[in-house]
Formats: C-alpha cells, structure tokens, sequence
C-alpha cells in the first residue's frame, strides 16, 4: 500500500469517526437532556467565574503590549540570553513570562501574535507554543493545592515539577533545533566577532532605538485599546465555548458509563507505575478536562505521594479540552501544533518523575506529614472579590516586572564584561 493510499484510508476512518462521534454526543443530548443542561451549566459557571476574571485582563494588556512595540525592545535586549538557552529570539521572553504566570493559552495566542508580528518563525513559534503553556501559579497554588487537597507544600511540590519539566523540555528543543538531520547549522551559532561588535555596541541603546522605531508606525491609542478589546473577548469567547462542549461530554460519558471503560487502559498504566489503581478514573477525567480529573483525584483514598503523581501527570497532559483551546487558537496561522502534543505527553510524564523524586524523602518536602486545611472558607463579597482580582495583578504584574528585571541585569552585566574584554 502506498502512502498516498494510506493517507486517504487514515483520512476516510478520520471522517466516519468523527461523524459517529458527533451523532452520538447529539443522541445522548437529547436522551439525557438534564444532564447536558447541567454539564454546560458547569461549563459556563467555570469558565464566567475563573477564565474569563484570570485571563481576559491579561490578553488585552498583552495586546497592548505587543502594539506598543516593547516586545521588540525586550527583543534586543534578551537575544543574547534566549538565544543560547533556547534557540530563540529575544522577543519570546515575553511569552515565556506570560505563558508562565498567566496560565493555559496565553503562551499559544502570544506566540501567533508574535509570529503575526514577524517576530519569530513559524518553527521557532512551534517550540515556544511547545513548553509556554503552563497552570497559573495561583491556580497549583491555590485552587489545587489548598482549595482541592488542603496541602500548602503540595502547591510547592506542583509548581518545581511543573515548571522544571517545561523548562528542561524547552532547552531540549532549543538544543535539537540546532542539530536538524544530525547536521550543524553554522548560522545558529554567531561567531566570535559578530558577539563582540553586538556587545560593543550597547544592547541598552541598540533596544531603546528598537522602540522608538516601532512607536513611528504605532497606532492611535483609541484604535490599539479598541483592537485589544475586540481580540481579547473573542480569543476568551472561543475558550469558553470549548470548556462548555467538553463539560457536556464528560457529563454524558459519566452518564453512560463510558467513562469508566475509558478508564482500563490508565488502570494497566497505573499497574506498571506501581501507583495505586484507584486513581484511574481520575486519569479518564483529566485525560478529556483536567481540573475535572485534578478533583477526582483529590478525593481517591491512595496515599498523598500517589495523588500528586496523578496530579502532576495531569497539569503536564493538560486534557483534550486545553489543547482544542490552543489548536483552535492557532488554526489558520501556517503553525502546526504537534510538537506541542509531544510534548505534552513528555511532560506529563516527566513531571511524574519529578513529582516522585520530591516526595521521594520526607526531609526534602514534609507532604506527608504537612497538616491539612480543613477550614471552609466564607462566601466571598464583591469587595473581597474586587480586592483579591486587584491583588492577583499587582502580584502578577510584580513577578513579571522582577524577573524580566533580573534577566536583564544580567543581560546588561555580560554586556558590560564583554566591552572590557573586547578592549
């Protein structure tokens, strides 16, 4: 059989797959209609009651950002640290603070914007989209940590194996996009005296011209604010509609029992791991809509080490609901999204490992013996809710500002020894 053959065949199963899929979901909608209205009323309170507060301020902001040209600004400044690191052009330390701080899919809708913005290639974007879609702090923090396990140093424990797996998986991509076929690329490295004469010409000075250049083609400030607005609402409008179908379908699967056939083949995965097989349908759930799968997971009876494990595995995965998200934000940009499969595959399960190492010794991490929260917090207020949005940006706004300020002290300390050198 060739392999236009093949093609065809895969794309004909693809199809009728899809098809039945589809009728199915609406069958079951109209059998079990009480169901669907409260899987999508879930999904909608969801999504109006945590993305749309988290995220939305956060994509106008960046929008803004990226019209005012100071990611070409932070571009020059940062090339020569994002370039040996990762690969990639100075500009991506945008992203990565973003994708980093601001959760799941800021990393893939600034990553299309800069690629839209000429700042980065469709490759390099593929590889930044690949490790810059990570959980909020506040939500491993917060929402999982203390709200569904009652354990602060478990927040800890999520955060290290979370953000190292992605760390080390970009690094990891950086690397072998230097190496394509086994083969050098001479341009990937700049040479000795193109790095003297960059440094001796000042980064400082070389990205405050960088941004004066981009505010000449700057667009009125009524026409940025507007444009940030409209693409913003429609980017969350589009989350919101993938949270709520998928929120429908895990309430249907529940309903039928699928999931728990679903949920064997994690049951044999769980056996290999040595991990304790109750948490399998945990694994079904986080496999279609993590924070799902995170809740089911917090209410196994195996052991907390076990439990976070899961919990770890799940935040790498990120569920079929997140990655629609991201692929629906990049449909029609010429980025295609199946490294960032493979790598959310990579690291989930090297999150796990991570995870697994922490709580290896209890002199590292006391998880184990950590007491649990068991308060039950009071009914937020509007101004305590007014109060805690005002805070969860200030601290955002604050670790965004401290880290790209440490980056380029020291971008600015390598440039001045450099200029010493190079006398």
């Amino acid at each position: 059989m060739s392999s236009s053959q093949w093609e065809l065949r895969k794309k004909c199963f693809f199809s009728v797959f899809s098809t039945l899929a589809v009728l199915f979901l609406v069958i079951s909608m109209l059998i079990w209609p009480q169901e669907t209205y409260h899987g999508a009323l879930y999904g909608l309170e969801l999504w109006a009651t945590i993305l749309v507060p988290s995220l939305l301020p956060f994509f106008i902001i960046a929008e803004i950002i990226l019209g005012l040209g100071i990611v070409r600004m932070l571009g020059v400044l940062l090339e020569p640290l994002m370039r040996p690191l990762f690969n990639l052009p100075g500009s991506a330390s945008f992203v990565i603070a973003m994708g980093f701080t601001s959760g799941f899919p800021m990393g893939a809708v600034l990553s299309r914007r800069l690629c839209e913005e000429k700042e980065c290639t469709n490759a390099e974007a593929e590889r930044l989209i690949a490790f810059t879609n990570n959980s909020s702090p506040l939500f491993l923090m917060v929402a999982v940590a203390v709200g569904m396990f009652g354990q602060i140093s478990l927040g800890i424990i999520l955060a290290i194996s979370h953000y190292l797996a992605n760390i080390l998986i970009g690094i990891y991509l950086g690397i072998k996009s230097r190496f394509p076929n086994k083969k050098l690329i001479a341009t990937s490295f700049p040479s000795p005296s193109r790095i003297t004469k960059e440094h001796s010409s000042g980064l400082f000075i070389k990205s405050i011209r960088a941004l004066l250049q981009a505010q000449k083609s700057r667009k009125p400030w009524g026409e940025l604010l507007s444009r940030a607005i409209k693409n913003s609402i429609n980017t969350i409008c589009l989350i919101g509609g993938f949270v709520i179908i998928y929120a429908v379908l895990i309430r249907i699967l529940q309903v039928t029992s699928l999931l728990s056939l679903l949920a064997y083949p994690f049951n044999v995965f769980l056996q290999i791991c040595g991990l304790d097989t109750c948490l399998d349908l945990s694994l079904a759930t986080g496999f279609w809509e993590m924070t799902l799968g995170l809740k089911e997971a917090s209410l196994t009876p195996a052991t907390l080490q076990e439990k976070a494990i899961a919990v770890s595995i799940l935040l790498g995965w990120g569920g079929l609901s997140i990655q629609s998200q991201v692929t629906s934000v990049l449909s029609g940009s010429g980025i295609n999204p199946h490294l960032y499969y493979q790598a959310r595959v990579t690291q989930g399960l090297l999150a796990g490992i991570i995870t697994y190492l922490l709580t290896l010794n209890d002199n590292w991490f006391p998880l184990l013996t950590t007491p649990t929260i068991t308060f039950l917090p009071p009914e937020p207020s509007f101004l305590s809710t007014c109060i805690f949005n005002f805070l969860y940006i200030s601290n955002f706004f604050y670790l965004t500002m401290l880290s790209l300020l440490f980056v380029a002290t020291i971008t600015l300390g390598l440039n001045f020894v450099a200029k010493k050198i190079s006398r």
